[in-house]
C-alpha cells in the first residue's frame, strides 16, 4: 500500500494535463505537496540518489519511458505512472518492480 496526499495527487494530475502530450518525469518526496519535475538523466539520477525512498511519477509519453530507462535504479523502485483512462479522464496507477515483475501497489489518497 502506498499513501499519498490528495493536493499532491490533484498537482501531479494538473501538472500532467498543462504539459499535454509532452514527456513529465519528476521526482516524489515521502509526504510532499507536490512532485519535482525532472528535465534529465543526471537531474532525476542525483534527487534519487540523495532521496533514496523518493518514488518517480511519470507520464506514458515514449521520451518519459526511455528517461527512465537509462537510471540505475534500486530492485524494488517504486513509480506512479500517470495513465489516460478511458475518454480522456487521467489516473494514477502506483507500481513496484520485483524481480523483472511489476507489481501493482494499492494507492491511498489521504
Amino acid at each position: 500500500m502506498l499513501s499519498i496526499k490528495r493536493t499532491c495527487t490533484n498537482k501531479i494530475i494538473t501538472r500532467a494535463l498543462e504539459l499535454d502530450g509532452k514527456p513529465l518525469v519528476a521526482v516524489l518526496r515521502q509526504g510532499a505537496e507536490d512532485c519535482e519535475p525532472c528535465s534529465n538523466v543526471q537531474q532525476l539520477q542525483n534527487l534519487l540518489d540523495e532521496y533514496s525512498q523518493a518514488i518517480i511519477v511519470y507520464n506514458q509519453h515514449e521520451e518519459a519511458i526511455k528517461l527512465i530507462n537509462l537510471l540505475q535504479l534500486p530492485a524494488a523502485q517504486i513509480f506512479i505512472e500517470i495513465r489516460q483512462e478511458t475518454k480522456g479522464v487521467l489516473g494514477l496507477h502506483a507500481i513496484r518492480n520485483i524481480g523483472g515483475q511489476q507489481e501493482t501497489l494499492e494507492l491511498v489518497y489521504q
